[in-house]
């Protein structure tokens, strides 16, 4: 069940710091937006500072009104303030009877009637004082307490942000990763073929020059698409070594040099290489690539020619698509 806000007890332990913190915020709520029950407030306040001066309060009050009401020193004054009142009330002549049943509003009506004019004004002013303090603590606390959720709610919102941030870091660390071991291997894969094609070049130029029929060779011309029925085809003598394609280019292709990567069909890499000049065949260019034929196994193949800017980088020329036969 919601408790009553207006109760004086739920009040009073509030003053006491009794209270869990979300009804310690839900009174402070009110308080703000309510002048009466800020004003019920500070009467429970006034009350309870009566009961602590006049040694009405138990052990446990006592100890709690100590250690968290007089934490203010402007509460502090109020209770000093309460103590010398109340000893000027019990001195004062015009109320030299039996008091003991009185409350604290009999005994400041009655200290105030027995004060003069000025004294009067000078008291009701302190009191009004101590009203305007008790006000402003309050709502200075509530500003406090919500500039604390909205710190501790942006903190919390900075945490979230830069966790995410590592996270995305980590994962483009792995992609690189996984890229670089990638790269790795295509680089090995073709030193490997650069050196089995330097063997085999060295054994052909020590020799006598070798016959016709083991170097094949193949014209790739520009424009054909890989479901096209002019698909070229190259013939594979079995005891072929090397294998020339001619690679025709547009004419106006401003590139001076290319990049081949050859693959198959379904994606495999099989041979790549980089800085290959141009030559000029009458009104057409080609580029040349020489590749062992023990590369190429039977099966479709496509071809990506790339060119080389000037300022570093490459740009797709053509791609093109031959079979290869085994005789």
């Amino acid at each position: 069940m919601k408790a009553d806000l207006n109760s004086e007890e739920l009040i009073t332990r509030y003053l006491l710091g009794e209270l869990t913190e979300e009804q310690q915020i839900e009174i402070e709520d009110r308080a703000f937006s309510d002048q009466e029950y800020l004003g019920t407030i500070t009467a429970v306040e006034n009350d309870l500072i009566d009961e602590y001066v006049r040694h009405e309060l138990s052990d446990r009050e006592r100890r709690q009104f100590e250690s968290r009401f007089l934490a203010s020193a402007e509460r502090r004054k109020r209770v000093e303030f309460a103590k010398a009142l109340a000893g000027v009330a019990v001195e004062a002549p015009a109320v030299q009877k039996d008091v003991a049943g009185w409350s604290w509003r009999d005994a400041l009506y009655a200290f105030l009637n027995g004060l003069n004019p000025a004294a009067r004004f000078a008291t009701a002013a302190a009191m009004l004082l101590l009203l305007v303090g008790g006000a402003w603590l309050l709502t200075t606390t509530w500003r406090l307490r919500r500039q604390l959720t909205q710190l501790q709610a942006d903190s919390q919102s900075r945490q979230n942000e830069q966790q995410e941030l590592q996270q995305r870091i980590e994962t483009e660390r792995r992609r690189n990763e996984e890229l670089n071991a990638q790269l790795t291997r295509e680089k090995q894969q073709r030193e490997q073929s650069d050196e089995s094609l330097r063997q085999l070049s060295e054994n052909v130029d020590a020799n006598n020059p070798p016959p016709r029929s083991i170097i094949a060779s193949l014209i790739l011309l520009p424009g054909l698409s890989r479901g096209s029925g002019e698909k070229a085809s190259l013939v594979l003598p079995g005891d072929a070594r090397l294998v020339r394609l001619q690679i025709g280019i547009d004419a106006e292709e401003p590139y001076q040099t290319f990049t081949v990567d050859l693959r198959t069909v379904g994606g495999r890499p099989v041979w790549t290489r980089e800085n290959l000049p141009a030559r000029n065949r009458g009104k057409a260019r080609a580029v040349a690539l020489t590749i062992p034929a023990s590369v190429l196994k039977a099966g479709d193949y496509e071809l990506r020619l790339s060119g080389v800017k000037e300022g570093g980088g490459a740009e797709d020329v053509g791609f093109y698509y031959f079979d290869v036969r085994k005789r």
